[in-house]
């Protein structure tokens, strides 16, 4: 009863809306490989709901063909996790104490560093509200893909959309720069910019540094002790 394979329910779920906002068709082949979505005008879209560097490669050769192409990766604001035991039982409902963000879905995007600015890429962020499924398990076990650090009591089968509550778009070099706040100094070091960041956001200072860094939109300036300062290239 539960679902076992790559595409979860949410996957699925936004792979048709955004085939039906763009008017696109799913399920298309592109040289070696299947696309999510391709639209009449041949913008690409890719549902991505984890592990979105692993694109790389497919996402450089589509722009690299004069391609447009959209990666769709949700924020996960708000969630409640459902607990079954193996027989399919409900056994607890509650909601997640974690919330994802803008920031810590920049972790998402170091290996993409170097497309991230192309002309024709768009990264699509919808700020949903989802459902996880777990099945409990009588011994701790490693998760599916093996990069729990300690095993738990429970395996997640699925995780499915229940509301689309925003978007954020990423379009170019300025929607990445604003995520310096306006009141930063010309130039900063990671302590300035956590201090003037959002609370959700002071963890990810060192991560907005680099990524920004990496794609070339601010350079170091000096370095004083153990810190390096930057400012934003003109």
């Amino acid at each position: 009863m539960f679902s076992t394979l790559n595409e979860s329910s949410l996957h699925k779920t936004l792979k048709i809306f955004y085939a039906n906002h763009y008017g696109g068709k799913t399920e298309v082949q592109v040289e070696k490989w299947i696309c999510d979505i391709v639209c009449e005008n041949e913008t690409i879209i890719e549902i991505q709901t984890k592990n979105v560097s692993s694109l790389h490669e497919k996402v450089a050769r589509l722009l690299s063909l004069g391609k447009k192409v959209i990666i769709v990766h949700p924020i996960t604001t708000r969630k409640t996790i459902r607990t079954f035991n193996p027989n399919g039982e409900e056994i607890s409902a509650k909601k997640s104490p974690k919330r994802e963000s803008v920031y810590s879905m920049l972790r998402e995007l170091t290996g993409l560093c170097d497309i991230l600015l192309h002309e024709n890429f768009s990264l699509v962020c919808p700020l949903i509200t989802a459902e996880e499924k777990r099945m409990q398990s009588e011994e701790p076990v490693q998760s599916k893909n093996g990069r729990r650090r300690f095993k738990k009591a429970w395996l997640k089968t699925d995780k499915s959309l229940l509301t689309i509550d925003g978007e954020i778009i990423f379009r170019g070099k300025d929607n990445y720069l604003a995520l310096l706040p306006p009141e930063l100094p010309e130039e900063f070091s990671s302590a300035e910019l956590s201090r003037t960041l959002e609370k959700e956001g002071k963890p990810y200072a060192n991560l907005i540094l680099w990524i920004l860094h990496k794609m070339n939109l601010i350079k170091r300036t000096e370095k004083k002790g153990k810190r390096f300062y930057y400012k934003q290239k003109k």
